[in-house]
């Protein structure tokens, strides 16, 4: 069995027992491993380009879409972290305020996460799936590119075209996220060496950087439909003023990776602060 083979099973295995897990109680570790799991095994699927019939193209879809609703809790379980951490005591009442909010909202989103999990149950949905993962695996060349060779060609292709921005606004800021989030993935199905590894967690590092800019503005959003129509909010301000010195440390630690990897003779990127607008609302 090929390193990429035993990959595909475990995935299928790991789709299977997560999806199942979610029909009674979305814990919120249970759906960030389903999400990763998703995420490895469209990777997994997009490296490979298997010829896949009508029937397995639904299900891959079915799946990108239970990864996107799964995605709408996990969002929620992070606010609601992250407002835990807020040490601001005088906010006291509107933390608890906002907690109550983001608790309702998950409570919904999680409910039409286990509807959304329950429809697909009577179909032939996870052997699809399992079907798809086989079909992945044996669709990779013998002789076809490391994905590890893969991950850091485009990683250079990704600095070369962060280099003509010359600017990270948010925007871009978050492109790039989704983008090295894509190419760790790519990097994780190569064989385990100390290259590889290294290559993982220096994106990952970067990753989660611009990850919690990101997930302190939904924040941040949520605290302005809460308590926007105040002229003073203790609360709000913390959060925009956290959202703001996250957004610095990901712009660095993404300009600290790109800079590596920008081809001779390329400008560097540079960074810029968030726009009057994109401030402003969250």
């Amino acid at each position: 069995m090929t390193l990429l083979q035993q990959r595909s099973k475990d995935f299928s295995a790991d789709l299977s027992k997560y999806v199942s897990r979610l029909k009674e109680n979305p814990t919120q570790k249970g759906i960030h491993r389903l999400r990763t799991t998703i995420r490895r095994t469209e990777t997994l699927v997009n490296y490979a380009g298997p010829k896949l019939g009508k029937k397995l193209e639904k299900a891959l879809e079915e799946l990108r879409m239970l990864r996107k609703r799964a995605g709408k809790v996990r969002d929620l379980d992070i606010q609601i972290g992250l407002l835990g951490a807020i040490g601001n005591r005088s906010a006291s009442a509107d933390r608890r305020a906002l907690l109550d909010a983001l608790k309702k909202k998950r409570a919904r989103q999680a409910e039409r996460l286990k509807a959304a999990v329950n429809k697909l149950e009577g179909s032939k949905f996870l052997n699809r799936l399992e079907r798809i993962t086989e079909k992945a695996s044996e669709s990779v060349p013998q002789n076809g590119p490391d994905p590890l060779q893969v991950a850091q060609k485009e990683l250079a292709e990704v600095a070369n075209e962060f280099s003509t921005t010359l600017a990270l606004k948010p925007s871009r800021l978050h492109d790039l996220r989704i983008k090295l989030k894509l190419l760790r993935y790519r990097a994780e199905l190569a064989e385990e060496t100390p290259e590889q590894k290294e290559l993982i967690e220096r994106l990952r590092s970067v990753q989660d950087a611009i990850g919690e800019w990101h997930d302190w503005g939904m924040l941040a959003e949520g605290a302005e439909k809460q308590f926007g129509n105040r002229v003073s909010c203790a609360l709000l301000a913390e959060i925009r003023s956290l959202f703001t010195a996250r957004f610095s440390a990901a712009t660095s630690a993404a300009l600290n990776l790109l800079a590596t990897c920008v081809p001779p003779g390329k400008k560097k990127p540079s960074s810029v602060q968030p726009s009057g607008a994109f401030a402003q609302r969250a």
